[in-house]
């Protein structure tokens, strides 16, 4: 049986839930809810040069909505609560699962979900862990991982990081047909045309009346240095990647015949070898 202490500390618990909640309450009944722009995103596709660019476009402030940059998979409700009454622009590797789905219904949120070619994501992902940080939400490299060939790493990152990829992109394609509503952008598209993506963006969250800052504010982000880009060159991972690897990305994804991954980079039946050409 637990004890008084074990009780009190639940009741507690609880009472700061309830706590949460009245805040949420008050904030409905008094003030009105604003804009949420939300990138949810893969590592290393663009994502930080898309929030600035929409951040200097339209005057909103970047805002966190996880608990931690390590678990921002996952959607923080006492965040949430604190950005209902800002219009903010807000970017993570969040997927779609039942939790976050209920508080992106429950706040309004319409998420715009950018990708990249999965084979560039994993040698672009390989650069991270070696020139920034050996810790991401995707994947922790160990203390030998450097030590190890190329080769060894990419099969490391194929086995271990690869899963979240075909998760992220299966759970919001599962989404958008239970009818949530999405803006789906590539990274090869934006690099393309910068200023129509985020223009997209814009129209996507009625939001026109900023288009025509946009340019000014690619400018600005461009000639800035916080926009993280590592080696953002279309056709390394093909480049990089040997040709079983390649199929054994291919192989993953085989797994959701039903499912479209042509926005990063999986062809149905796709011969990885001729994909080089």
């Amino acid at each position: 049986m637990a004890s008084f202490t074990q009780r009190l500390d639940r009741g507690l618990k609880t009472t700061a839930l309830r706590s949460l909640r009245f805040n949420l309450r008050a904030k409905r009944l008094f003030t009105k809810r604003r804009n949420c722009l939300f990138v949810t995103c893969f590592p290393k596709s663009g994502s930080t040069f898309l929030v600035s660019v929409l951040a200097e476009s339209s005057g909103y402030i970047r805002q966190f909505l996880g608990y931690d940059h390590l678990n921002e998979q996952d959607l923080y409700l006492p965040n949430l609560i604190d950005a209902y009454n800002m219009n903010i622009v807000c970017h993570q590797h969040t997927r779609a699962t039942s939790p976050n789905l209920e508080l992106i219904k429950e706040f309004g949120i319409r998420p715009v979900v950018l990708v990249r070619d999965v084979f560039d994501c994993l040698v672009s992902l390989r650069d991270h862990l070696d020139r920034e940080s050996r810790r991401t939400p995707v994947f922790t490299a160990t203390d030998d991982f450097f030590s190890k060939s190329q080769t060894e790493q990419f099969d490391e990152l194929i086995d271990f990081a690869l899963p979240w990829y075909v998760n992220f992109v299966v759970s919001w394609k599962s989404a958008q047909s239970e009818g949530v509503q999405t803006l789906w952008l590539s990274y090869e598209d934006m690099m393309a045309d910068k200023a129509e993506a985020v223009r997209q963006v814009l129209r996507f969250y009625g939001l026109d009346q900023f288009g025509s800052r946009v340019d000014a504010a690619i400018a600005k982000v461009d000639a800035g240095d916080g926009t993280r880009f590592n080696r953002g060159v279309r056709g390394r991972g093909r480049s990089l990647l040997s040709a079983e690897q390649q199929q054994r990305v291919m192989d993953r994804f085989g797994h959701f015949p039903d499912v479209d991954f042509s926005m990063i980079g999986i062809a149905p039946s796709a011969d990885p070898v001729a994909s080089q050409a």
